[in-house]
């Protein structure tokens, strides 16, 4: 990992891959929800694969 990157996570958020949650209104409020649960699992899973990916690398 070069330096940039490093910076990168350890001073923004623009290293997240996973596109920011946008709520759409018009939708009911279950379908609302439901997008806001996925997008929240998609976030996680991205955060966990990099925790491995960095400890991988500093193995």
């Amino acid at each position: 990992m070069d330096t940039t990157e490093k910076e990168a996570i350890l001073n923004t958020y623009q290293w997240i891959k996973v596109p920011r949650y946008k709520d759409d209104p018009n939708l009911n409020w279950e379908e609302r929800f439901k997008n806001l649960q996925e997008h929240h699992i998609q976030e996680t899973q991205f955060l966990i694969n990099k925790v491995r990916e960095l400890v991988l690398l500093n193995k």
